[in-house]
């Protein structure tokens, strides 16, 4: 019998540190894909002092495609198989920002990461018992659409953006969904996708930061509440197959999170970037 592996990203603080915490039960071996490996090493050694399973670091900055790239590699190199794959990192930025390759901040990191690191582990889910991965989306989706230019929009607006960002990471379920329920693949897109934090607020933001702030606050709840949700995908996954959920209960989405010919158009332009020809 296989190991049962469960791999997350942005497992070091917030959501997705209470996740870690709360699966430890779950699997045999936990892959944390770590930007930061100090806090990585504090984590696997809090682990260590409440359960068995075993740990494994492993360093991804998803705003950077060449570490995602080193990360899948490392990856192939030591496992066969991945059963739970948890897209869970992301970020939240007051100002226009770029990650290393040139994209917006929030949509390269939330989206454009997940979806390279995704295309690149695939196999290694496939070839698992299991063969899941959960999305930790947001009903941040709600507001806005997404229109081209997707990646390098010189327009910024913190909501609004971060709205783009978590609409894309729905339409990556989706399209995992389409592309692979065949082949055995479930995946389940969960709310919520940050956690109550200060969004990086400065002295010199503080007054958008404040405003952004209450408009995204419904969107956050704490550590422990935002877990619930991709605890419950793990532990079922079929239920949960090719839906949104919160905290159990299947949701319905919104009419532009539906949107097919959206969907298409943002996922043939993402792979065209990536230059990749498929998920």
């Amino acid at each position: 019998m296989k190991e049962n592996i469960l791999a997350i990203t942005g497992p070091t603080s917030g959501i997705g540190r209470a996740t870690v915490m709360e699966l430890t039960d779950k699997c045999d071996r936990m892959v944390l894909l770590v930007r930061n490996l100090n806090k990585g090493e504090e984590l696997k050694n809090e682990i260590a002092a409440q359960s068995d399973v075993k740990v494994d670091l492993i360093h991804c900055d998803l705003s950077d495609l060449s570490s995602i790239e080193k990360a899948a590699a490392e990856m192939k190199d030591k496992y066969d198989s991945i059963n739970h794959l948890i897209l869970n990192a992301g970020v939240v930025s007051l100002t226009r920002q770029e990650t290393k390759d040139g994209f917006e901040m929030m949509m390269g990191t939330n989206y454009i990461g997940h979806f390279y690191l995704t295309h690149l582990l695939i196999p290694l889910v496939l070839n698992s018992e299991v063969k899941q991965i959960v999305v930790v989306s947001s009903d941040g989706y709600k507001f806005s659409p997404i229109t081209a230019p997707y990646f390098k929009r010189k327009k910024f607006n913190p909501v609004t953006n971060y709205g783009k960002s978590k609409l894309g990471t729905l339409y990556l379920m989706q399209a995992l969904y389409d592309s692979y329920q065949d082949q055995g693949l479930k995946t389940t897109a969960v709310h919520p996708g940050a956690v109550s934090t200060n969004l990086g607020k400065t002295p010199e933001n503080e007054r958008i930061g404040n405003i952004v702030y209450k408009m995204l606050d419904p969107f956050f709840l704490s550590p422990i509440e935002g877990s619930t949700s991709t605890v419950k995908a793990v532990e079922a996954p079929e239920r949960y197959n090719g839906k949104y959920m919160h905290n159990g209960n299947i949701v319905k989405i919104k009419k532009h999170g539906n949107d097919i010919d959206a969907r298409t158009s943002l996922i043939s332009a993402t792979l065209d970037v990536l230059n990749l020809t498929h998920l």
